[in-house]
């Protein structure tokens, strides 16, 4: 930031006397308005810096927080009035005149806007935001020649930010440059294929271009993310009679047709023997069972099926040979090869491979299912599976699988194969603690009969297909190693990306305290910066700051920064699906986390107005799919008549925050060449790995049961050795 230049007049000596005090009381003010910020008291917080920008002569950045606060509360024309009287100050100041430039932008004053812009590309011809900026002002003037000449430097600037892409298809569309925008639009979802909102325009290109197959893959895309979605729906009625091929054939499933190969790492001969966990397969986001009518599975080294209860063997499968179960009347129906029924069970039955160490089974995709997990893709497990019906809904599936083995599944399902390898060591010893924990006490899944499931919601398990020899060998290198804190295993979570800041677990509600969970940047301590107000945080999260988790190359850029525009009424939908608030007339975010993460979001309606303040339920209400994290600010477009026209919501990192940033992780292998245990230490300071003894307890004799407990045995001893 450019340095004050300071006016003679201040030196008269009550100013100098004034300036000889306030150093230490106006850092105080400065604190207090910040925590004021942080709180969510944001008129307080903005009274406070005008106090003390009142109180500083010439001091600018009380009023550039200032300014920042009263965007966040909505107050755009107060926000621009702070700025304006921070420019008097020092009127060279670029990163001032672009934000006042967007101030008057989303209040639809498109000439001030341009001035503003203008000037800050004066000063600095490469200013990111400013050109962002203009090129937004001469899309709504109409200037297309402009638009496309500032867009084209906007990607120049920015080449790997699928954001990038989704404005310029913003303004192509503008322009009704369908081609151009179709192509923008594919590429943004190229960089970033969870980027739903881009989904819709692109469909509708389709459309409008007699594409309908294309038009109909987006749109059921779009109702993966957002089930009812009205627009979606009904053209997915309107174009199914015209579709030029089957649906089957449109979304083709993924296929397993041969046993996979890799180069040997022999793994499954060198890992010892431990204990077995249960797994919820195919399970949704809550962690619940998903809906499965129909299975259809085979081993390419066949298949043995018995009583779990009795142990009594009722099938022996030949190889490849594919045979089905179905549920029926609250129980599970076998049928064999040729169709044919085999036997009508109320019990859970075991599949297993006739090879158990080295052999798998396999799940084929079929399109009649209703659990999403089963209807696109063919899944390969190892282990054992224990199929049962649950009444009222549906095939229970559950994995029973060997703890290391199982991690073979889970490191790269959670990180890229090809990261550094350092960084997957360190995944593999924080998904075994997870793991254990989980198994230690029943699991937050134990009503269901499994100690995890395979999704985010405990860990992301997709079984042998995601199997690599770097992830085999950093679960072999590690094998029996768990972190603890004071001798008890930690709390290990983690997350895709941080965006550049991680915040403390006793931050976020419902997640406890634990002081190994701290909050502090994503940066080597010697070249860290606070990011202690409300300005500096804004600058932060709209730019591209130096952090471990900004890897390029290694990480998507799409996960470390991102941007999403929604529209008023598919805002108001999606919040309206859960709140029913009427029209939604604001929306604010509230409390912060000294990282910047939202902990409470407010949603003013014209019935009601209600306070989120749960992590994963203010991530699921903002678009059609879950956004990537709470660490965002919202701007509010509004038209010339006062009335809301979109949101444009800046945003970093992907997951909750708290833990250990796996794409950290991987930054701080590759870019500072850091151990698995620096890499811990550093997101877990004060906790220590230790490698455990596996000790299985004898379990008493098995009992014929409708539902399969949650779990055969207490908490297995963990024993250090030596």
């Amino acid at each position: 930031m450019k340095k004050t230049i300071f006016p003679v007049s201040m030196f008269s000596i009550p100013l100098l006397a004034l300036c000889l005090f306030p150093a230490s009381a106006a850092a105080s003010d400065s604190s207090q308005a910040y925590r004021l910020y942080l709180d969510g008291n944001l008129s307080k917080s903005a009274s406070a810096y005008m106090e003390l920008a009142a109180a500083t002569t010439g001091a600018i950045e009380p009023l550039m927080d200032a300014a920042m606060v009263y965007k966040q509360l909505g107050r755009y024309a107060a926000g621009a009035e702070a700025l304006e009287k921070a420019l008097r100050l020092d009127p060279y100041q670029s990163d001032i005149l672009s934000e006042l430039g967007w101030l008057k932008f989303h209040q639809a004053d498109y000439e001030g806007a341009k001035a503003c812009f203008e000037r800050a590309l004066r000063i600095q011809p490469l200013h990111i935001r400013g050109i962002l900026g203009l090129t937004s002002v001469y899309s709504n003037l109409g200037d297309k020649e402009k638009t496309l000449e500032y867009l084209g430097r906007y990607r120049k600037l920015r080449p790997d930010f699928a954001g990038v892409d989704y404005v310029m298809a913003w303004n192509y569309m503008n322009f009704k440059m369908y081609k151009e925008a179709q192509e923008s639009l594919i590429e943004a979802l190229r960089k970033d294929a969870s980027f739903t909102e881009a989904r819709l325009p692109l469909a509708g290109i389709y459309t409008r271009e007699g594409k309908f197959n294309e038009a109909w893959n987006q749109y059921y895309r779009v109702l993966d993310y957002a089930p009812n979605h009205p627009l979606a729906s009904k053209m997915m009625k309107v174009l199914e009679g015209k579709l030029s091929k089957q649906p089957e054939e449109i979304r083709p499933p993924f296929r397993i047709v041969k046993p996979l190969k890799m180069a040997p790492v022999p793994v499954l001969d060198e890992l010892t023997s431990a204990v077995t966990v249960r797994v919820g397969i195919g399970t949704g986001n809550t962690g619940k069972q998903g809906r499965n009518n129909i299975l259809k599975f085979k081993s390419y080294e066949g298949l043995i099926i018995r009583s779990k209860a009795s142990g009594k063997v009722y099938a022996r499968i030949p190889p490849d040979e594919v045979w089905t179960a179905v549920f029926e009347n609250g129980k599970t129906i076998l049928k064999d090869s040729n169709g044919a029924a085999f036997g009508s069970f109320s019990e859970a039955l075991i599949i297993r491979s006739r090879n158990l160490k080295h052999g798998t089974i396999i799940f084929e995709n079929v399109r009649t299912s209703h659990n999403p997990w089963i209807r696109y893709s063919d899944r390969e497990y190892r282990g054992l599976m224990e199929i049962y019906p649950i009444a009222g809904r549906g095939l229970g599936i559950v994995n029973i699988v060997d703890m290391e083995v199982y991690l073979l599944g889970v490191v790269p399902s959670e990180v890229a194969a090809q990261w550094p390898y350092e960084s997957l060591k360190a995944q593999a010893v924080l998904a075994r603690t997870q793991a254990i924990i989980r198994r230690a006490r029943g699991g937050t899944h134990k009503a269901d009969g499994y100690h995890m499931c395979d999704g985010e919601h405990c860990q992301a398990y997709k079984g042998v297909m995601t199997e690599a020899n770097t992830t085999d060998r950093a679960v072999l290198e590690t094998e029996g190693e768990l972190l603890t804190y004071h001798a008890k295993p930690a709390y290990t979570f983690y997350h895709s990306n941080c965006g550049g800041y991680i915040q403390a677990s006793s931050e976020v509600t419902g997640w406890g305290d634990s002081p190994y969970l701290t909050t502090h940047q994503d940066l080597p301590p010697d070249i860290a910066r606070p990011i202690d107000s409300p300005w500096k945080f804004h600058q932060w999260i709209t730019g591209d700051p130096p952090a471990n988790c900004n890897y390029p190359g290694r990480v998507r850029a799409a996960e470390f920064r991102w941007v999403r525009i929604i529209k008023q009424k598919d805002m108001e939908f999606r919040i309206n699906k859960n709140y029913n608030i009427g029209t939604l007339l604001d929306l604010i975010a509230l409390k912060r986390s000294p990282s910047g993460n939202v902990n409470s979001l407010k949603l003013v309606g014209s019935k009601k107005t209600v306070i989120v303040e749960r992590e994963h339920l203010i991530r699921n209400i903002l678009g059609f799919s879950s956004i990537k994290s709470t660490l965002f600010f919202i701007e509010v477009n509004r038209f010339k008549n006062g009335k809301v026209r979109n949101y444009w919501i800046y945003g970093g990192g992907w997951g909750h925050g708290i833990g250990m940033c796996q794409s950290g992780a991987a930054g701080m292998a590759g870019k500072y060449g850091k151990s698995y245990r620096e890499i811990i230490e550093f997101y877990f300071p004060g906790t220590k790995i230790k490698k455990i003894k596996y000790v299985k307890k004898k379990s008493a004799a098995p009992q014929q049961t409708r539902r399969p407990a949650a779990t055969t045995a207490a908490t297995p001893p963990l024993q250090t050795p030596g």
